[in-house]
């Protein structure tokens, strides 16, 4: 129901302010030379440059391309969602003042179940449309994770499949010549050795820590229990869920393991904030969570991709070799909005332009462009078999592990309280637990059952859960 749709402090005034403050495209229409009756439509970006960049050339050519419904000519209005006090708040204000786009990109799972909930969204999965676009982005066998109450309400846009980047140079020295861990043995080895050369060999290279990761010691950071939790979880569970419907399906013993894997590195763990790490001359860690989007900075620093470069990417650890190594996917789509002030009109225009977008002619070139704007790569299944896509992979190896990832990537959890439930995990169970472990030098980490039996507790109550 619409009441379900949560109230925010700040005043409508002040929501309607900042959403007519911001940047508006509706260039590039069709000049026909005749009076056709236009029809504006509203679209949202990410409050994001590139993005938006992106999204502006993709408007401008489809309203020079004078795409009509139902007679009239379509002409899409493109601005950035307000971000203030976040991305989301924006979108929920504006559909309880009636200003809402007709549709909008930035939408991760769960903030669409959030959306479902109070029946905002239109749901996609029997539209030909939506068929169409999944067929030619080869992904109908993708689409499970994108799934709330068995329906689909996401097109989506992106998956940046996560896992590690290690320090190649600091690696060999360990006794990873040609690979990068893979296994929990692996990260054993790994460990005993970073202690066994910490006050000489490593010291001498100027390595102090083995793991960069301060956000084990955030749990008000909720969203990177999806970097780290969430992204180990789906390899030891082989692509498990949190959430299945309202039901807590999180597996308690592999939930402990999890624990147990970050608790391992003990002192080796360095909680200090460096966020520059893999930017600077000398690297001092040997590893840490991936982000996609910071291949363009690490470029910039002069660092080179590769086992014989500076740095590589690789997946999360799986417990045992052959195991499939599932991991979290940072991803987004697009949705339509149902709202009194968009009209049956306006949504079907909408989707002629997220349909021109992505089959036809423009399918393939949307994505390539996507790539080259935005720096991401698509929530598309045949990235290495796709002949459009084979020089811009083959020109940046990074892309082709992610590429090779993005089938066994796992979207966040889909459920509307999402943001309570990522709390409560870390609140009273990952972060109390590494802090009885930050210390230590064993690679025994002590038992984690009762700060998981907490954190359960905790994620019951708090996500309002069976």
């Amino acid at each position: 129901m619409k009441t379900r749709l949560k109230t925010f402090v700040f005043t409508i005034s002040l929501v309607i302010l900042m959403i007519a403050c911001l940047p508006v495209w509706a260039g590039g229409a069709k000049d026909t030379g005749e009076k056709e009756e236009t029809l504006t439509v509203d679209f949202w970006t990410a409050p994001n440059q590139a993005q938006f960049d992106f999204w502006k050339d993709k408007v401008s050519a489809f309203n020079k391309s004078g795409v009509t419904v139902d007679g009239q000519v379509i002409e899409i209005a493109l601005q950035m969602m307000p971000e203030t006090p976040s991305s989301e708040a924006g979108i929920q204000n504006a559909l309880a003042t009636g200003t809402a786009p007709a549709a909008s990109t930035n939408i991760n799972m769960g903030f669409a179940a959030t959306l479902e909930a109070s029946d905002r969204v239109y749901p996609l999965q029997d539209e030909e449309f939506f068929k169409n676009i999944s067929k030619n982005r080869s992904t109908e066998n993708m689409l499970k994770g994108w799934e709330i109450n068995g329906n689909q309400y996401v097109i989506p846009l992106y998956a940046n499949a996560m896992g590690y980047h290690w320090n190649t140079i600091v690696l060999k020295e360990l006794g990873f010549k040609d690979r990068v861990p893979e296994t929990v043995d692996d990260i054993r080895k790994l460990v005993s050795k970073f202690y066994e050369l910490k006050d000489t060999k490593m010291k001498e290279m100027g390595i102090h820590h083995l793991f960069l990761r301060p956000q084990l010691l955030k749990p008000d950071w909720w969203w990177d229990r999806w970097f780290d939790f969430q992204m180990q979880y789906e390899a030891f569970s082989g692509g498990g869920n949190w959430v299945t419907g309202n039901k807590l399906t999180l597996d308690k013993k592999i939930t402990e393991e999890v624990f147990e894997f970050f608790g391992m590195f003990g002192s080796s763990v360095l909680t200090a904030e460096d966020w520059t790490a893999f930017e600077q001359d000398t690297v001092a860690v040997t590893f840490q969570v991936c982000a996609p989007w910071d291949l363009p900075k690490y470029e910039a620093a002069g660092k080179v991709y590769g086992l014989d470069g500076d740095y590589v990417f690789g997946p999360p650890i799986v417990k045992s070799k052959g195991d499939i190594p599932y991991t979290f996917a940072d991803a987004k789509g697009i949705v339509f909005y149902k709202d009194d002030n968009i009209t049956e009109a306006e949504h079907n225009g909408a989707v002629a332009f997220v349909n021109w977008c992505f089959t036809g002619e423009q399918g393939s070139q949307t994505d390539l462009d996507w790539v080259k704007t935005a720096g991401m790569l698509p929530f598309r299944g045949d990235l290495l078999q796709n002949a459009a896509f084979q020089k811009i992979i083959e020109n940046n190896p990074a892309y082709q592990y992610l590429a090779t990832a993005i089938p066994y990537s796992i979207p966040a959890m889909a459920h509307e309280k999402m943001v309570d439930i990522q709390l409560a995990l870390g609140e009273k169970g990952l972060t109390p637990y590494i802090q009885t472990t930050e210390n230590s030098l064993s690679l025994i980490p002590p038992s984690s059952k009762s700060y998981v039996e907490a954190a359960f507790e905790a994620m019951l109550k708090e996500g309002e859960l069976d």
